[in-house]
């Protein structure tokens, strides 16, 4: 394939795309778009008219009702609404408007549709309540209309005016009224709108209404008629919907809307869309200066893939996703990349899982042979002792040494038997079959017990044990474990603690935990064993002296009890002695 050929391909469908693009949206924009807008402008405000007219009809709203009504129509449609006679008596407008009663008890309706905009601040501040007197210069209109007040300043007593008089009112007949608030009505800030007073000239120009129009509002059609403002040109859309009750025409919502948005939107979006088309171009351009380095660039990318393969690196993926002869080598060398490295990597998953495999069964063999000359070896000594003096029972000693013999062979008996209870107890703790039954207990108590029931040996040696308790709290954890915990603790304490000495158990509360330190005055561990007390069979005594070292296994199971209580545990050598400690969680986590 020819290097321009591929330039030449990619530069016309691009191209392509882009002119067909803008064309249709061009188009769309130039001869449908404002049509299709005020097609639907006006079918929404037809829907809602027809949806007030209905609720006006059903509901039979009150003055207030009414006013509160056609504010929040106009505010949410930003369209004005009137409701007027057959013949143009308008019935309800502008619901914002002040009522007040003049000293001959006439009603005067003060008009805020055509108030400018910078004195609606000052109206809103000037805080009106119905009762206040106040005083309106302004002007009256009539006609078909009913009479309204349009004001151009409003006073009160005590307040600064709203308004002022401006030249183009000198050619005006101004007059003045003043009297009682007896009706108030004021927008909130969002709700002012010019357009209202706007709609009222336009119920100028369309009543009285043609027989033509009268006879379509009669058979209930709606009618829909653009209407020029003469002095501002802008374009606005009036709506009339008919109210027809018993057979007659009684009332007309008549609602008016500005198209002025729509020819302002359409006109700014023609000015936006040539914008997009000179961009367009200028894309379509450097596009097609960039796509002749484009085309080489899938031969660079190619050369490293197959470089990089070449050194037995077959992770590497080519980046080219194309339906042309670049694309189709990129796919090949991508499959032969994957099929390559999907089977190094499974005969190094698989050599590795060889060696681990290898190095975890000749570790087990190592335990096993550990544990089982371990064990053999400490049921070695009792077994031998058991025989002999079972031996010379056998054999007829004297009557004298017979009660010794029977005692010692009991003893070491006794000495198996905690042995292999211990073996088992490893046995299930390793296995990770046993479910802890916890409870809530205090610690400091379960140790007296222990301590108590130790006391013998405790005499024996002449040791004194000492408590230290500080912020304990209670311990929601399994007492027979940690009991057994403790009592192997104590009991190795006692073992290797100096004649005449202290044992100290300190029980301190610390953050969610409590801590517990079991400490001696003896002999400590050489520093490179430390790490390993906490196996099975260990014992200081390398000549495994089992009156002085025990089974060997005691610290071994309290490791796996704490383990099974998520509990840290460590040993650390003392100015005097060693000291044991274990940290228990309070919050009840555990398995």
């Amino acid at each position: 394939m020819k290097k321009w050929g591929v330039t030449l391909k990619l530069f016309a469908i691009t191209s392509s795309c882009f002119l067909l693009f803008y064309t249709i949206i061009m188009i769309g924009q130039l001869l449908f778009f404002e049509q299709f807008y005020q097609s639907k402008k006006l079918d929404d405000l037809e829907k809602k008219l027809e949806a007030f007219a209905k609720e006006y009809v059903s509901r039979e709203w009150d003055a207030e009702s009414m006013a509160r009504e056609l504010s929040v129509f106009i505010s949410r449609n930003k369209t004005q609404l009137a409701i007027v006679s057959p013949n143009g008596q308008v019935k309800y407008d502008n619901p914002f408007r002040i009522v007040i009663r003049d000293r001959e008890g006439k009603n005067v309706k003060i008009s805020l549709s055509l108030l400018p905009e910078e004195d609606r601040s000052p109206l809103l501040s000037a805080n009106l309540h119905k009762g206040d007197r106040i005083e309106a210069i302004g002007v009256f209109e009539e006609g078909l209309l009913q009479e309204m007040f349009y004001p151009r300043v409003i006073k009160k007593a005590g307040a600064a005016d709203i308004g002022t008089l401006r030249g183009s009112d000198t050619t005006l007949t101004l007059s003045t009224v003043s009297g009682e608030i007896t009706e108030l009505f004021l927008p909130a800030p969002n709700q002012w709108n010019l357009r209202q007073g706007i709609l009222f000239h336009a119920l100028k120009d369309l009543f009285p209404l043609s027989e033509e129009r009268k006879r379509a509002l009669e058979g209930g059609s709606v009618l829909e008629e653009e209407w020029v403002e003469p002095w501002s040109g802008v374009r606005s859309l009036v709506a009339i919907h008919p109210i027809v009750q018993d057979g007659r025409l009684s009332e007309l919502v008549v609602a008016l809307t500005s198209l002025q948005q729509i020819s302002e939107a359409n006109d700014a979006l023609r000015l936006f869309y040539v914008y997009i088309g000179i961009g367009g171009f200028a894309l379509i351009l450097l596009l097609s200066l960039l796509l002749s380095k484009i085309v080489t660039k899938p031969l660079l990318s190619l050369n490293k893939s197959a470089l990089r393969m070449a050194r037995l690196d077959f992770s590497v993926k080519s980046p080219i996703i194309r339906n042309d002869e670049f694309g189709s080598l990129a796919r090949s060398l991508n499959t032969m990349a994957e099929k390559l490295d999907v089977t190094l990597r499974e005969l190094q998953q698989a050599n590795e899982q060889l060696r681990s495999e290898m190095d975890h069964k000749q570790r087990m063999e190592l335990i096993q042979k550990e544990f089982v000359s371990n064990a053999s070896h400490e049921l070695k000594t009792p077994l031998s002792i058991v025989k002999s003096f079972a031996e010379g029972l056998r054999d007829g000693v004297g009557e004298n040494k017979r009660e010794r013999y029977i005692e010692v062979i009991l003893d070491e008996t006794e000495k198996m038997e905690e042995l292999v209870r211990d073996l088992l107890e490893l046995a299930k703790l390793e296995s990770k079959t046993i479910k802890l039954k916890k409870s809530w207990f205090f610690l400091s108590e379960l140790t007296e017990e222990i301590v108590e029931r130790l006391m013998h040996h405790f005499r024996e040696k002449e040791l004194r044990a000492v408590t230290i308790l500080a912020n304990e709290e209670a311990l929601y954890a399994d007492q027979e474990k940690i009991e057994q915990v403790l009592l192997n603790m104590l009991v190795n304490a006692i073992r290797h603690a100096n004649p005449g000495s202290e044992i100290t158990v300190r029980i301190e509360g610390e953050a969610q935990a409590l801590r517990v330190t079991i400490e001696n005055e003896g002999e400590q561990i050489p520093q490179e064993q430390l790490a390993f007390v906490w196996d099975r069979f260990y014992r200081i005594e390398r000549s495994r002296n089992r009156k002085t070292g025990g089974t060997g296994l005691g610290l071994a199971i309290v490791r796996h009890i704490l383990e099974l209580h998520e509990a840290s545990y460590s040993v650390r050598n003392t100015k005097t002695g060693v000291a044991f400690s274990f940290s228990l969680p309070t919050h009840g986590k555990g398995k």
